[in-house]
């Protein structure tokens, strides 16, 4: 889950579409000049999360393959015995080899199978482990994928170190570096819209904190098709205080679901969930925005991925209760009708 702030050199990329020096695919160790951080000992040291207040951490055993300071974020990559390739941002977990099909998956084939589509366009805004944009090029029916991303390097480390990105060459393909902000209100402008649109975000501690506005999504909001959907996540806690939101607890204001039911710039919400182990609390929920209101829950084709099916599609929009309190999407026993 994967965006920065600004950054005024980008711009869409041209020829391949891919930016210069951008590796569709893995790079081998031998082949790759060494630098400064490859002469970090690679030797597995117990790594811990940040935390950002949240009183609990996890910590994993990783050795260390990469690490720089990008002119956005930290950008580290590791290696686990058990989890493969692991992407670091800022002190957060973004991708791991292991489980990051469970994300990407449900993040694309739940809104682009749970109605019927067709010459489907779809915007990913961040996404540069190329996860999100693999998932969407599975389908014929998806005609036009444009991701904007505003750090290339995460793109080039992912694609040399992770190897889980789909095909930058694919004609489908317009790959942006650039400031989603800056980018997105210029789309507005020039009237496009889109029927899928994946927020593949990081959380707010670095220059995504940029994207989590009431303007932001307004702007994206005017993207949106008729039949269109915006997809956000985030993981949640349970505490004796409740449920909460990581993006929340560690950006310390609202995240995007709050804003959009708040605001009500797109009225209709729907939601559904999965389990993601490398994710802080592994309780990960997804959030569908819709101007229409025509529900997702039952898919419309039976394509089967390495996690999803027709069957965790439907299971997935079944919610504990307290989560569907605390979401407000059913009214507490006794609670004053609104």
């Amino acid at each position: 889950m994967i965006h920065g702030g600004a950054d005024k050199r980008g711009g869409v990329l041209g020829g391949a579409r891919v930016a210069k020096g951008v590796r569709s695919g893995c790079m081998k160790e031998s082949s790759r000049t060494m630098t400064d951080a490859d002469r970090v000992p690679a030797a597995p040291a117990w790594w811990r999360e940040r935390s950002d207040g949240l009183g609990t951490a996890q910590s994993l055993e990783l050795a260390l393959l990469h690490r720089e300071r990008s002119p956005f974020q930290v950008i580290e990559l590791f290696d686990h015995a058990a989890f493969g390739r692991v992407l670091v941002l800022d002190g957060y977990v973004q991708a791991s080899q292991a489980d990051e099909f469970i994300y990407h998956e449900m993040a694309l084939h739940v809104p682009l199978l749970g109605r019927a589509r067709r010459d489907t366009s779809v915007l990913i805004v961040g996404g540069g482990d190329g996860g999100a944009l693999r998932e969407a090029l599975v389908h014929d029916f998806v005609t036009r994928v444009t991701m904007v991303e505003i750090d290339r390097r995460v793109i080039e480390l992912s694609n040399q170190y992770l190897c889980i990105n789909g095909d930058y060459d694919d004609p489908r393909v317009t790959l942006v570096v650039d400031h989603a902000g800056d980018w997105v209100r210029a789309a507005k402008a020039r009237s496009e819209v889109y029927d899928v649109i994946v927020l593949d975000l990081t959380e707010p501690v670095g220059p995504s904190a940029a994207l989590f506005t009431e303007g932001f999504c307004a702007d994206l909001a005017a993207l949106v098709s008729d039949s269109g959907v915006i997809v956000d996540s985030d993981s949640i806690f349970l505490s004796c205080g409740g449920g909460h939101f990581l993006q929340e607890l560690s950006g310390g204001g609202e995240n995007l679901v709050s804003v959009m039911r708040r605001t009500k710039l797109l009225p209709h919400i729907e939601v559904y969930r999965t389990k993601i182990p490398l994710y802080p609390g592994a309780d990960f929920g997804f959030f569908l925005y819709s101007r229409d209101g025509v529900t997702l829950r039952r898919p419309v084709a039976a394509y089967q991925g390495r996690h999803y099916d027709p069957d965790i599609h439907q299971a997935a929009f079944a919610l504990p209760r307290w989560q569907r309190e605390w979401l407000r999407l059913e009214r507490p026993p006794g609670a004053p009708v609104e």
